[in-house]
């Protein structure tokens, strides 16, 4: 077994580092388990991408590389590096059996995953996990949207400013009040507007009057302009949106 040689493919998605699945957790696990198998380590394959991501550049690299006999079998630590797609994952064993080059899955180690039974464990294990992550996202958009409907998220429009509760350590309630000062200032742009003024107008008298700006620093002044006044004025009947209450 000593001639029998072996790749690394290591990935991981934006803050998966504190997820369990770190890079150098990864190479510590798959550099052991070659060792304790006497493979001999060719190449390590790494990048930072989603498991979705068809055009990943390390994997294409690697496949190519098995094409081309570099290695004889590919050892990651869990089906999901490879594709969170059931279908993909058994796709692609598929592929590199075509080149004689193995899959080796380290938390599956124990299992013949080329034997008809060892097959149908894989199959049905990544089955599950690609339906509880499916489920799991659903409960998550469910909720966000659910959420959205009774909170206000982002920046508050000009003239409002944000209120929340304070729950234990959570901020709860969070929703857009009138802001006095910020509401006579838009005000005096709709009536500048319903005398005609164009935008650039505004810009100018309120620049002249001295109005502050919401960016407005005491050490650093920022200017109105015509673009600001416009996606103010814009935005519409903001205050539909606004908790009846206020």
């Amino acid at each position: 077994m000593s001639k029998y040689r072996v790749a690394f493919y290591i990935r991981v998605s934006k803050g998966e580092q504190t997820k369990g699945y770190s890079i150098d957790g990864q190479k510590s696990t798959l550099k052991l388990w070659a060792e304790e198998m006497n493979w001999k380590w060719v190449k390590t394959y790494f990048e930072e991408a989603s498991a979705k991501d068809p055009d990943r550049e390390k994997f294409q690299e690697m496949i190519t590389d098995a094409k081309n006999g570099l290695f004889d079998g590919i050892c990651i630590v869990d089906s999901d590096r490879f594709s969170r797609s059931t279908k993909d994952l058994l796709n692609i064993m598929d592929d590199l059996m075509n080149y004689r080059v193995k899959l080796h899955i380290h938390n599956l180690q124990h299992i013949d995953i080329y034997s008809v039974q060892g097959r149908f464990t894989l199959t049905n294990l990544a089955a599950f996990s690609e339906f509880f992550r499916k489920q799991l996202a659903s409960k998550i958009r469910a909720g966000v949207k659910q959420k959205m409907k009774n909170e206000w998220f982002g920046q508050a429009p000009y003239g409002y400013s944000i209120l929340s509760d304070t729950k234990g350590s959570r901020k709860v309630n969070t929703r857009l009040i009138k802001n006095p000062e910020e509401q006579e200032v838009l005000k005096h742009m709709k009536n500048l507007r319903e005398l005609g003024k164009s935008y650039s107008e505004i810009a100018d008298a309120l620049n002249k009057d001295g109005i502050p700006t919401r960016y407005t620093k005491e050490d650093k002044k920022s200017s109105w302009y015509s673009t600001t006044v416009r996606n103010i004025l814009m935005r519409g009947e903001i205050k539909l949106i606004l908790n009846k209450k206020y």
